[in-house]
């Protein structure tokens, strides 16, 4: 696979579209010119040229105005992993994975990728990056809760991969001295996109075995360490009702968590611990619930445990009785 793009200083949008290619063909080699004779002989020509088509892919021209449905235009990274996205997706889990993801799951991934990076690059490389969370401020129609969710969504996503490719440009580069460092950086960010994609097809996964496991009670539990607190703001209307999730935590005990109130509102708890509870540990925690095996309440009360899943199931339960609910708006 030939590819070509622009010479001269190089962005976060091409040389991430380029490791996209990369990783998705074998012997990519990358052609870097503002010749239309040699821009020509590539299979895929990006960032350049002013044309779109099957082969050409540049969003520099007047005529081009595709955006997603959020108003974000694409630029060539995000035209990249349109393109080649699922693909790209498909090839690790062949390659990477230990499992086999549903296509509703590869799907979930496409989007998470294209939501938390291309959408940050190309925001960025467009110009955008104001104007997008001015728009998004302003619009009021859903009400306030649903445009502070947004723009707290917005703002967790956060365009380093922009900054960091543009200190790749050193100062007086040779040409050839810039075209190693334009490399070089792809296969950072090929290195980075892979790990992306791993993380993004497992939480994605771990995410539909949350919303399967859920039951429909104020109480979410789950036997496996699963991403519960994203599919849980990931997917509020399913979890209206939960208050409480019980999980086992990495050195094999167990923990009682209050869910987040929203996404806007991460650090605060639908149910926080009983205050008498907050920052005791073992047997002074035991004393004030009656229980045995507990092992501590954060003093912020937004979390605890217990040694075995029954005690901890039990500290929830007392949980949920004496528990502070949340009084504001979410």
């Amino acid at each position: 696979m030939l590819i070509a793009t622009h010479d001269g200083t190089f962005h976060a949008d091409e040389t991430t579209a380029c490791a996209i290619i990369s990783y998705l063909y074998d012997n990519v080699q990358v052609i870097r010119s503002r010749d239309p004779e040699t821009l020509e002989k590539a299979d895929l020509v990006i960032d350049v040229s002013l044309k779109n088509d099957n082969k050409h892919y540049d969003h520099h021209s007047k005529l081009f105005t595709r955006c997603r449905p959020n108003g974000v235009r694409y630029a060539t990274a995000g035209l990249m992993w349109e393109k080649f996205g699922v693909d790209f997706l498909k090839k690790i889990v062949k390659k990477e994975l230990p499992f086999r993801p549903t296509d509703a799951v590869i799907d979930a991934a496409f989007d998470r990728i294209d939501r938390e990076i291309m959408v940050m690059v190309d925001l960025n490389d467009n110009g955008q990056l104001t104007d997008y969370a001015e728009q998004v401020a302003d619009a009021q129609t859903d009400g306030e809760r649903a445009v502070r969710d947004r723009l707290s969504e917005f703002f967790q996503g956060s365009p380093d991969i922009p900054y960091i490719v543009a200190m790749q440009n050193l100062p007086a580069q040779t040409a050839q001295g810039q075209d190693q460092a334009f490399m070089a950086t792809v296969k950072m960010l090929k290195q980075i996109l892979t790990a992306a994609a791993i993380n993004a097809l497992h939480t994605e996964s771990g995410i539909a075995k949350v919303i399967d496991a859920y039951t429909g009670g104020e109480i979410l539990i789950i036997q496996d360490r699963l991403p519960w607190s994203q599919a849980v703001l990931g997917h509020p209307d399913v979890f209206k009702k939960c208050l409480l999730a019980v999980y086992p935590d990495r050195n094999g005990r167990w923990r009682v968590q209050s869910l987040p109130v929203s996404k806007a509102l991460r650090f605060k708890n639908r149910l926080t611990a009983p205050e008498k509870w907050r920052g005791l540990q073992g047997p002074e925690l035991d004393a004030v619930t009656g229980l045995k095996n507990t092992n501590f309440v954060h003093r912020s009360g937004f979390t605890g445990g217990a040694t075995t899943y029954e005690d901890n199931l039990a500290l929830a339960q007392l949980w949920l009785k004496h528990g502070e609910r949340y009084q504001g708006q979410a």
